[in-house]
């Protein structure tokens, strides 16, 4: 019964360690976010060069290109809301 009593411990341990590392996974996440939208603003005031990198480049491209996309779902969510029905 003991047996039992320690596996259940070790389990119920194991199963908070991954939510941690879970919930530490999301912050990391949360950080890279930040850290990248930083960077790409820097890039766009003229504070800061990107390096001459083809991943990097594509990277930016497709930002912007999701940034494009975004706006123009945001302008067709604010005419479908502003039409009188």
């Amino acid at each position: 019964m003991e047996a039992l009593r320690d596996r259940v411990i070790v389990r119920s341990q194991v199963s908070k360690r991954k939510l941690d590392a879970v919930f530490t996974r999301r912050q990391l996440d949360r950080k890279l976010v930040d850290v990248g939208e930083r960077l790409l603003n820097l890039v766009r005031q003229g504070r800061l060069t990107v390096p001459k990198d083809k991943d990097v480049a594509d990277l930016m491209s497709e930002a912007r290109e999701l940034e494009e996309r975004l706006e123009a779902q945001h302008a067709e969510i604010a005419a479908l809301e502003s039409d009188p029905v």
